[in-house]
């Protein structure tokens, strides 16, 4: 089987819709922001950026030169391994640039620290742009048909906890916790949320395609209940003719045969051995009139109380 290139992956998809929305100053200087916050080195003298996304390879470029004036602030290096998916690693270099790059969004250039409190944040009109910065950092999120996940995945526990929280006082939604080796990771499962988060940071498209996997897949588990419910009453239907032809070959093989029964009885054993396929409510509407299926279902009863007593005579 042929591997699935990186473009191909809904992760993919999901940050290049997301850097591709990234317009404006305010906007880009929030997404610049939690790129920064979230990205590989965060130092006085390194900030490094690494990604396996072209699109955001230069979404973090474009929003560098316009804080620097420096086109050429960054140095990128195309880092490939075999079976995996190239990866961009994008440094600012020079003193100055990050200085500029740090003015710009707010963090201290002598002392460039990851934690962020609320009045650090950018206000509720570009909090979607920082949020989308720290998933085109940190974030991924799995194609809705293998899984509901979508996760942010940090270096450091302090920050994975501002995340979490900045997600219950601002969202609304609570995440969940867990560590994968020297990595911290907050992660949500349900589809909803993450349908609200792929919506907030501008990937409403992709967010759509959730929505529609999950009514697809609301739809399937409907067809199979459906349909499972079909076999369960079709096998319980065969039990049922099978126990009532059972029956009449008891009495038919007794003494007077279906003779001893009364026309009603006699009727309807002789209709069940003609049709034993029919359900209970087609051997009722076989009658002419029709029987209600309480009445036939009655006259079944009386036929295997019947053959239960005459197993029951001593030989």
């Amino acid at each position: 089987m042929a591997k699935i290139s990186n473009t191909e992956t809904f992760s993919y998809k999901v940050k290049s819709e997301t850097a591709g929305n990234i317009i404006g100053r305010k906007r880009s200087d929030a997404c610049l922001l939690g790129m920064l916050l979230f990205c590989n080195t965060l130092e006085a003298d390194s900030i490094v950026f690494q990604t396996e996304n072209d699109v955001c390879r230069d979404l973090f470029i474009r929003m560098v030169t316009h804080a620097t004036q420096n086109e050429k602030a960054v140095t990128i290096t195309e880092i490939k391994k075999r079976g995996r998916p190239r990866l961009f690693s994008l440094r600012i270099d020079k003193p100055s640039d990050r200085r500029a790059v740090y003015e710009r969004v707010g963090i201290d250039p002598a002392n460039p620290s990851r934690y962020f409190k609320d009045n650090r944040l950018p206000k509720e009109k570009d909090l979607g742009a920082f949020v989308a910065g720290a998933f085109l950092a940190c974030g991924s999120v799995l194609h809705p048909e293998k899984e509901y996940h979508l996760e942010f995945v940090m270096s450091e526990l302090s920050l994975c906890n501002d995340l979490g929280q900045m997600f219950i006082d601002r969202l609304g939604i609570i995440g969940k916790y867990a560590q994968r080796r020297s990595s911290h990771i907050l992660y949500l499962k349900e589809s909803e949320h993450i349908e609200d988060v792929l919506t907030l940071i501008g990937a409403t498209l992709n967010a759509l395609e959730i929505m529609n996997v999950k009514i697809l897949k609301d739809i399937r588990n409907h067809v199979n209940r459906a349909a499972n419910c079909d076999v369960a009453n079709a096998e319980k239907q065969s039990r049922s003719s099978e126990r009532q032809i059972n029956a009449i070959q008891i009495i038919e093989q007794s003494d007077g045969g279906l003779s001893q029964l009364s026309d009603e009885l006699r009727e309807i054993a002789e209709m069940r051995l003609e049709n034993p396929e029919f359900t209970l409510a087609e051997i009722a509407e076989a009658f002419d009139p029709p029987l209600s299926r309480s009445g036939a279902n009655h006259r079944f009863k009386r036929l295997e109380q019947i053959a239960s007593e005459l197993t029951k005579k001593p030989v």
